[in-house]
């Protein structure tokens, strides 16, 4: 069995909306698949610090990790993905890499109908959601 690679996942939320990424047809991993913004920790890194790097690089926001909330292993068992609350600190969102074809945030409801996606990753939304609203 080969090791794992290490990646974080930005839960981004504003006005109960959850910030996702179409990833370009380029990507070798989930191409076409709307995500979270997303991607491997650099050799050095904290996984926070990789959170921060990964959402600048991709849509432009400063963001903060807050708290992790998970950690599982990818659909294709070749990644271990870290999944942190965030904080928004400055910036509009917007496409700022080839690695997303588009982005829009989305209610819980419209993320259970969106297709396609990782079902993981709307379950991981989803409970995140629910302990917001407490």
């Amino acid at each position: 069995m080969t090791e794992r690679t290490h990646a974080v996942v930005a839960i981004i939320q504003r006005h109960g909306t959850f910030l996702l990424v179409k990833r370009s047809d380029y990507n070798k991993t989930a191409s076409g698949y709307w995500c979270p913004v997303s991607g491997r920790i650099e050799m050095g890194e904290t996984q926070e610090e990789a959170l921060k790097r990964e959402v600048m690089e991709e849509v432009g926001l400063e963001v903060t990790a807050t708290e992790k909330v998970a950690e599982i292993n990818s659909a294709d068992d070749r990644f271990v993905l870290h999944f942190w609350r965030t904080d928004i600190i400055s910036g509009e969102a917007h496409i700022t890499s080839d690695e997303a074809t588009a982005l829009q945030w989305f209610t819980l409801a419209e993320l259970k109908e969106l297709q396609p996606t990782f079902k993981e990753d709307i379950e991981i939304l989803g409970r995140v959601a629910t302990t917001a609203q407490r």
